[in-house]
């Protein structure tokens, strides 16, 4: 959902009118804002990657090792955890430490994947 705000008031009194676009969650009834590198607000773009990561967790207990197309998948949401920890407008500590979650648990499954499975 896109919101514009514009001030045609002002910009017919001599000023200059402002457009601004202001992207908000639509899922459920959450309307955070939206970063601009996601399609949802961070906390659900975060419960999703960890629902996801978990299966992947699930599946490599079983010895059931992640496809290349899982593993570039990994791989970006490692990169986007970065991209988004770095972002400027990122002032949430919760939201930055659910960041540093993803990414360690990102480490510890490539870590458990490296390791060779004991019987």
């Amino acid at each position: 959902m896109l919101i514009h705000n514009t001030a045609a008031p002002a910009a017919e009194r001599g000023r200059v009118a402002v457009s601004t676009q202001v992207r908000v969650c639509r899922v459920g009834a959450c309307s955070a804002l939206i970063p601009l590198t996601l399609t949802v607000c961070l906390t659900h773009y975060l419960d999703e990657v960890f629902t996801r990561i978990s299966a992947v967790q699930e599946r490599c207990r079983q010895r059931e090792m992640p496809d290349s197309r899982t593993l570039s998948w990994l791989s970006r949401q490692g990169d986007l955890a970065v991209t988004l920890l770095s972002s400027v407008g990122l002032n949430f500590s919760e939201d930055r430490a659910r960041l540093l979650e993803l990414l360690l648990c990102l480490a510890n499954l490539h870590e458990s994947m490296r390791r060779p499975q004991s019987p």
